[in-house]
C-alpha cells in the first residue's frame, strides 16, 4: 500500500518530474488493521522518513520507517510485506522500532507524448527487528514496470513486477508477481483526486493473495509543499480491513 502511495504522489506533475534533477523529502503517518490469517487483529501505525532524488532519467529514493504493531506474534512486518508466519505463536503483543529500510531505483525508459513508462528495482534491507515481529529478517528483491498514460487532466496507470522473498528459518515463501492499475484526476492545477487496485499474489501455500483498493487525494500547498492523504480497503486475508494515512512532501 504505501509503496504505491508514494509512487503516485508526483502524479500532479508526472509528465514533467524529469525535466530536471530535484530533491524530495517525505514523511507521514500511516494506520492500518487487519487480521491477516490470524484470530485476532494486527493494528500497525507506519512512519517513513524517505529521501527521493530525480535527475532527467533516474529516480532514486531511500525510506527509513518507525513501526509500531500491537497483535498476535505470528504476524511480521508492515504494508505490503506483512506475512502471517503461521508458526504457532499466537501470544498478543505491542512492538515498536525500526522497520526495515526500503531503496529504490527508476529509470525513464519512454518519455513520450502522453506515455511514460519506468523500470525500476527495490530492495527491503532486513533492518527491522524479527524477534519483535517487525520484519521476516531477512532481504526482499523485487523489479518493476509502471506506466502512465495522460488523457487530458486525466492519468492512467499500472504497474507489473516480480518479487524475490527471503525466507525466514523453516519457513518457505514463494515468489510472488504483483500488479497495479490506477486513476488519477486532475482537479485543478494544485489538487488531484484517484484510485488504485493493488494484487499480489500470495507468498505462503496456505495464505491468501494481496488485495486492495486505495483512494487518494493530492494537494500542492505552493511551490516546494504537497500533502497526501489516502483510505484503504483490503479484500482478502493477506490485507488489511481498513488503513489510511497522511503524507507531506517537500521538493526542492
Amino acid at each position: 500500500m504505501k509503496t504505491r502511495i508514494l509512487a503516485t504522489i508526483g502524479l500532479l506533475s508526472i509528465f514533467s518530474c524529469h525535466a530536471e534533477s530535484s530533491l524530495t523529502i517525505i514523511t507521514g503517518i500511516d494506520y492500518s488493521t487487519g487480521k491477516y490469517g490470524a484470530s485476532e487483529k494486527t493494528e500497525t501505525l507506519y512512519m517513513p522518513f524517505g529521501v527521493k532524488y530525480e535527475t532527467t532519467e533516474w529516480t532514486l529514493r531511500a525510506t527509513i520507517p518507525y513501526v509500531e504493531t500491537n497483535g498476535p506474534s505470528s504476524v511480521s512486518g508492515a504494508g505490503t510485506d506483512r506475512i502471517n508466519l503461521e508458526n504457532g505463536q499466537s501470544t498478543r503483543k505491542r512492538e515498536s522500532g525500526l522497520g526495515d529500510v526500503v531503496l529504490t531505483a527508476s529509470w525513464s525508459a519512454l518519455q513520450q507524448g502522453p506515455w511514460l513508462v519506468d523500470l525500476g528495482a527495490k530492495v527491503k534491507l532486513a533492518t527491522a527487528d524479527d524477534s519483535k515481529g517487525l520484519g521476516t529478517g531477512k532481504n526482499d528483491f523485487s523489479v518493476q514496470t509502471e506506466v502512465y498514460r495522460a488523457l487530458d487532466k486525466h492519468t492512467l496507470f499500472g504497474t507489473l513486477g516480480y518479487k524475490k522473498m527471503g525466507d525466514p528459518d523453516g519457513i518457505d515463501l514463494r515468489d510472488p508477481f504483483f500488479a497495479s492499475l490506477g486513476w488519477s484526476f486532475r482537479a485543478s492545477q494544485a489538487s488531484a483526486v484517484g484510485l488504485s487496485y493493488d494484487y499480489r499474489q500470495k507468498i505462503l501455500d496456505s495464505g491468501a493473495p494481496v488485495r486492495e483498493v486505495t483512494g487518494f487525494v493530492t494537494h500542492k500547498l505552493d511551490a516546494h509543499w504537497k500533502l497526501q492523504g489516502y483510505l484503504v480497503s483490503g479484500y482478502s486475508n493477506a490485507s488489511p480491513d481498513f488503513g489510511g494515512g497522511v503524507f507531506v512532501m517537500y521538493t526542492h
